[in-house]
């Protein structure tokens, strides 16, 4: 069984204030657009996502949100309080304990976590800038049979980017 993952940095979010938490950090105006452009990007797939996974974090809800919008079909949206903060070993982890009856994920994490899992996952390195999605597939009956390098990376994407 063919399974799709969309590893997703979420977008461009205010800079840190001392006033607010990390945690409640919303998108910028700029990382408004890229949401809206990441949807867009991801409605065109060839594939319609079960599920959505982020972390609980706004900037993550907010650019879940934005891809939902664009969608024709809406994903479950499930925050997962460990993708907060992740490493990337956590993030390993998570993978394999997704749910099976999802075939084609999403999940909206954070930098260093989101890039590390990616290397992980398909052997390669890229700079993993806001907004930035990998879409991965993999050859296997669970989500817990995936591990390192077995990922086929069909795309690498970051809105603005040439076609």
């Amino acid at each position: 069984m063919v399974r799709n993952l969309l590893l997703i940095r979420h977008a461009e979010a205010e800079f840190p204030d001392e006033k607010k938490r990390d945690f409640d950090r919303k998108l910028s105006g700029n990382g408004q657009k890229q949401g809206i452009i990441l949807g867009g990007y991801i409605k065109q797939l060839p594939f319609q996502l079960n599920a959505i996974y982020y972390s609980p974090a706004l900037r993550t809800l907010q650019t879940s949100q934005h891809i939902c919008a664009a969608l024709t079909e809406v994903p479950r949206l499930m925050d997962a309080e460990e993708l907060y903060e992740a490493t990337g070993n956590l993030m390993k982890a998570f993978v394999n304990r997704m749910d099976d009856n999802f075939e084609h994920v999403a999940i909206v994490g954070h930098n260093p976590g989101i890039s590390d899992l990616y290397s992980f996952l398909s052997g390669n390195y890229e700079p993993y800038a806001p907004a930035t999605c990998a879409w991965l597939t993999f050859e296997a009956e669970s989500w817990a049979h995936v591990s390192g390098h077995m990922a086929i990376q069909k795309d690498f994407y970051y809105p603005g980017q040439a076609s």
